[in-house]
């Protein structure tokens, strides 16, 4: 059999999430195909390094192609559209989240509007869905319409070979951090459901009772301003690790994720988590971190959990680390393996 995954990052484009999906189901395709000898042969298509020409939309007529395959497996659900322009034999499409529906004032220019106007509909046409989450799975069947029958779950993975605990003195320094100061980290972006402002309301509540402990605020060269604030901006995926392992505590505000990659990544690393109780969270955090109601007193219970982390001065959260060994891009891989052979 034949596949050829569509991927929606550019050819050297930096890490991402969904470069992050692309680039490890790939390579732990090959491993298990190579290494259990499945008769089955992928290729990739990545959009074109040119910002024009490697437009999403763009993309879609000039990039991706069929080339005789048996199945399509598009990686990101803003490539569903294609549907309308090739005729794959069967047609596999992965979607991550909806949230461009749910909060159409996020989109921030032409190229990701024309993306959106046709994808909802496009999903409607694929053969089968593949959802990181059962939350994204429930956000299809609520949204767009989509049968459940019709969507396998197959959650991410985190790579347990680059994300595990490291020395956290080592860590802090690597990155000029005082080891004798406590600190939070939060990876976002600053989109509205990322919830930047609960993080900073979060903080401003601790600093009313410890002035030993900084926060510090990672991802999308964005940056969160206040005293007691370290903006770390775009960080470089091998020291990623460094980085997890260089907090006390690992704070997630956001009211919506498909998934949530960075929480699983700061639990690999065995780094305590305290996150807001929506969307895909508790799936991925289970029993092994803490999670908070997003009511109008969430703050303080945010504020009052990392408080009670601190002071017990955990060095590495085993539950977590446990729990995080659950899953895996290898396990993801083997499970999208199997989806293209019976869907």
């Amino acid at each position: 059999m034949k596949v050829i995954q569509w991927n929606t990052s550019r050819i050297n484009s930096p890490m991402s999430g969904i470069r992050k999906y692309e680039d490890e189901l790939f390579k732990n395709m090959i491993k298990i195909i190579q290494k259990e000898y499945v008769d089955i042969e992928i290729h990739r298509i990545l959009r074109d390094e040119n910002k024009l020409l490697g437009s999403t939309v763009v993309s879609w007529f000039l990039k991706y192609k069929c080339k005789d395959a048996d199945l399509i497996h598009a990686t990101s659900q803003v490539i569903a559209p294609v549907v309308y322009l090739r005729k794959p034999k069967r047609f596999i499409v992965t979607v991550h989240d909806l949230a461009p529906i749910r909060y159409p004032f996020e989109i921030r220019d032409l190229s990701e509007r024309i993306q959106w106007i046709f994808t909802p509909k496009a999903l409607k046409d694929v053969d089968h869905i593949i959802a990181i989450s059962e939350f994204t799975k429930n956000e299809l069947i609520r949204l767009i319409g989509t049968k459940e029958e019709n969507i396998t779950v197959i959650y991410q993975g985190v790579d347990h070979s680059l994300y595990k605990p490291l020395n956290k003195e080592n860590c802090k320094k690597y990155f000029g951090l005082n080891p004798e100061e406590k600190h939070i980290l939060y990876v976002a972006s600053n989109l509205y459901h990322k919830r930047i402002d609960l993080a900073k309301a979060v903080f401003e509540e601790i600093k009313k009772y410890r002035d030993d402990i900084k926060m510090i605020k990672a991802g999308y060269s964005e940056k969160l301003e206040g005293k007691g604030i370290i903006n770390m901006g775009w960080i470089d995926e091998k020291d990623m690790p460094k980085l997890y392992n260089s907090a006390d505590v690992y704070l997630h505000t956001s009211e919506y994720e498909g998934f949530g990659l960075p929480i699983l990544e700061a639990m690999a690393c065995g780094i305590p988590v305290v996150a807001s109780n929506k969307a895909s969270i508790p799936e991925i955090v289970g029993n092994a971190g803490i999670l908070i109601d997003l009511d109008d007193n969430c703050a303080q219970e945010f504020a009052e959990s990392i408080l009670k982390i601190l002071d017990k001065n955990i060095k590495m959260d085993r539950k977590a680390l446990e729990r995080s060994m659950e899953f895996s891009w290898k396990r993801t891989a083997k499970e999208t393996l199997k989806a293209y052979f019976i869907y």
